[in-house]
Formats: structure tokens, sequence, C-alpha cells
């Protein structure tokens, strides 16, 4: 008596085993293009991680991939996202961000070649997001986070002020809020420096 075999169809099988299954395709490190003397070869890039004491360098690409803030993404964020840099905020009066306090952050991305165009800004106070949430949205190369703490946010990592720490692919900066760099008086100056020096090494400026 012969035996029928049935074959599922492939999106079938992932749906089953979706949480232990690793695909060969994803597994492989991504790999970059050499094209020399009219022959392309694909080349292993490789992904490690720079040592701890090593400043994390952000590269800004002037033709970065624009990414639209449409109705497709599960949250509210201004901004275009275009160099890979989000800023989250916990603004309870507005939708995104007070205006005193956008027009000095507007300057800061101004001092890192950046304009608000290249960022993601996400107001935590508005919507209830988790970081994951955030980073499955918007993937980003660095997160800047003004005075919004990891229970807020549903993390389990170290927030110490002013000091880069690397989760994946990504960095994440913690700082005071924005309301505390406003003015001119010294503890304004001594907060804007201390965000300014790390700016610095990440942008290598």
């Amino acid at each position: 008596m012969s035996q029928e075999k049935t074959i599922l169809p492939n999106s079938l099988l992932v749906s089953l085993y979706k949480d232990s299954l690793v695909l060969p395709e994803l597994s492989k490190k991504p790999a970059e293009i050499n094209e020399e003397n009219g022959k392309v070869d694909i080349l292993e890039k490789k992904l490690d991680p720079p040592p701890p004491s090593a400043p994390f360098i952000l590269e800004i690409n002037s033709e970065a991939k624009v990414i639209d803030a449409t109705s497709d993404a599960s949250f509210k964020y201004l901004g275009e996202h275009q160099q890979g840099v989000t800023v989250i905020v916990k603004d309870d009066l507005a939708v995104y961000l007070n205006e005193n306090d956008l027009n000095l952050l507007t300057s800061i991305l101004k001092a890192c070649k950046l304009t608000l165009a290249d960022i993601a800004l996400v107001n935590v106070a508005q919507q209830k997001l988790s970081l994951h949430q955030i980073l499955e949205t918007l993937p980003s190369k660095l997160v800047i986070i003004f005075e919004v703490s990891g229970t807020d946010l549903k993390m389990k990592l170290p927030t110490t002020l002013y000091k880069s720490v690397q989760l994946g692919d990504t960095y994440l900066l913690f700082s005071n809020s924005l309301a505390t760099m406003q003015g001119s008086d010294q503890l304004a100056k001594v907060e804007k420096s201390k965000l300014w020096n790390v700016l610095k090494q990440l942008f290598q400026l």
C-alpha cells in the first residue's frame, strides 16, 4: 500500500515554528558589494562591535532613504527618521514637544548637522510605549532619551546619564530633560555641556 506525502507550504511551516525557526538567509551576516573592473563581488561584512572603551561614531548619510511617518506606524512620531536617529521625550502638555523645548532640540540637532526630518521624535507621555515597540517600528542607530525612565520604556538596562549604552545595533543615550537646559544659568550650561560632549563623540564633531 503506497503512502501519500503531504507537503505543507512554506508560509504554514513558518507560522507553526516562528518562535524557534531560524532561516539561513536571516542568520547570515549582511554583505557588501565590491564593484571593481566591471565585476561585482559579494563580500562578507563583519559586524564586530567596537570595544567598550572606544567611542561609537555615528555616520551621517546624506543620501539616506526617507522613512515616511504614515498611518502604517503603530504610534505617532514627528519627523521622517532619515538618519536613523530617534528622540524620546515625555511631555504631558504637548502632542510631541512644547515650543521652547522643540526650539532647543532643533538647535542641538543643527549643531550635530541634523534636522527634524533626520529624526523621529516620540512623546511617550501621550502614548504608552516600550522601547521594543519603538525600535520595531523605528530601527535606529541612536536613541536619545530625555528624562524618561527605564520603567516607562519597560526595559532593564543601565540608565546612567550622558553615557551611551549599546543594545544590539543600537546605541542609547540617556539625558536630563530639555527643560533643565533652558536658559543661561550655570545649571543649564552644565547640562548642555554634558550632553554636547557625548554627542561630539557620537557624531565625531
